[in-house]
């Protein structure tokens, strides 16, 4: 199907990146939805961003009915989360999502040479998280640049024209690093995996939440596993 894209990732500059994301919407098909997946999980999870209002994080069907779904248990269970669209939080503009990501996530090897075409973000300093905002915006909002420029000091990344005349904008930003708190968790696997599956790898957690005023965020954490942990 005919798309419009952007991909984005955050590097240090020294030969290191996070995670990179895809955001897609079908071009010439007469809707605008919106679509943001992880490319380093293959397209198994994605948020999408329905014209209907109706927006969720969710398993494909495939993934989850090979690895996930339990006996007895209906498709409906590969849905992480689902919301309607959130309220304006400025005149004519919707923050749909965010993504946030800790100076200390940014420690895969880069090798450029395997990804496709990625718009580059700077990492954060040390101490401070990067935060990516996707924002839909109504049809010739104005000309005073993108969402956000002003007020938040955000730098733009790119933008998807929307079948709708909507206009979805990716902007970026460095916040104080939150506090997310510490965790300790059992892990649970997929159908075939276990904990022979975790040595010798680079861990990574994706963390959702839900914020204020109705929107969601990802937050692309590392994560530590001990050798005592079982």
């Amino acid at each position: 199907m005919p798309e419009r894209s952007i991909r984005f990732g955050i590097q240090d500059g020294q030969g290191h990146r996070a995670s990179t994301w895809k955001c897609w919407t079908p071009s010439g098909v007469g809707k605008h939805d919106v679509y943001l997946c992880n490319r380093h999980l293959g397209g198994v999870l994605k948020a999408s961003f329905h014209q209907s209002g109706q927006w969720h994080i969710s398993y494909s069907t495939k993934f989850f009915e090979e690895f996930m779904r339990p006996a007895g248990q209906s498709s409906a269970g590969r849905f992480i989360d689902q919301w309607p669209r959130p309220t304006e939080f400025a005149p004519g503009v919707t923050l749909a999502f965010r993504i946030v990501t800790p100076w200390s996530s940014v420690n895969i090897p880069l090798d450029s040479g395997k990804l496709p075409p990625t718009s580059w973000i700077p990492g954060p300093p040390e101490g401070k998280a990067t935060e990516i905002d996707l924002l839909i915006s109504e049809p010739n909002l104005g000309s005073g640049g993108w969402p956000g420029k002003n007020k938040m000091g955000t730098q733009l990344i790119g933008t998807l024209p929307l079948e709708s005349g909507e206009v979805l904008w990716a902007v970026h930003h460095v916040i104080n690093m939150p506090n997310l708190g510490k965790h300790r968790a059992r892990p649970k696997f997929y159908r075939g995996r276990s904990i022979e599956d975790l040595k010798g790898k680079r861990y990574r957690l994706l963390l959702f939440g839900n914020e204020e005023e109705g929107s969601r965020v990802i937050y692309d954490c590392v994560v530590e596993v001990r050798k005592n942990d079982k």
